[in-house]
């Protein structure tokens, strides 16, 4: 079905030295790790996270600029 396409990967993947692997947050949230937006996300039970690391908010808002500095010091 994939005509040695599987093979072919593999052999790339073994001839690397470093491989990055880029997922959705479906694989992460399997395996324990919080999502943002779900029902128990970092965001959804803390709203104002979200606004730290939203550039809109923080270009508007000096007051989320300020705590988002400190947050990051």
């Amino acid at each position: 079905m994939y005509g040695g396409l599987i093979e072919k990967a593999r052999d790339i993947l073994a001839g690397s030295s470093d491989v990055v692997v880029l997922t959705g947050a479906g694989i992460s949230t399997d395996s324990g790790v919080p999502d943002f937006r779900g029902p128990e996300g970092v965001w959804t039970r803390n709203p104002d996270a979200e606004k730290l690391s939203d550039i809109h908010y923080y270009i508007a808002d000096a007051d989320i600029r300020r705590r988002a500095w400190q947050e990051r010091l």
